[in-house]
């Protein structure tokens, strides 16, 4: 399996367990009232389900975006600055250009 595809798992993996473990503590602190309002759902196993994916979702996506981001190594040797970094094209000669006027009439 290649390195790239298995480092999106392994993140994607770290971001439900953090979801799951956010979402249990959600139900235990009964934070708004989330346990009775699951309770009372027709299925609360499906709703519970459907919080843990949606966080879990969210919380996978930030985690690729801060392994990947992170991940790169800077290079700061090149010019810094956005300066005027022109390439040598050897002896430059300036020339003369006639500029025609034309009357606006």
């Amino acid at each position: 399996m290649p390195q790239a595809i298995r480092k999106y798992i392994k993140h994607t993996i770290t971001g439900f367990v953090i979801a799951a473990a956010l979402v249990a503590m959600l139900f235990w602190l009964d934070t708004g009232q989330l346990q009775k309002i699951v309770a009372l759902a027709g299925s609360a196993w499906a709703a519970a389900a459907l919080i843990w994916l949606c966080v879990g979702a969210l919380f996978a996506a930030v985690q690729i975006m801060l392994a990947t981001r992170g991940g790169h190594d800077d290079d700061d040797s090149g010019p810094r600055g956005g300066g005027r970094h022109h390439p040598d094209h050897g002896n430059m000669i300036p020339v003369r250009v006639e500029a025609r006027v034309r009357d606006r009439r």
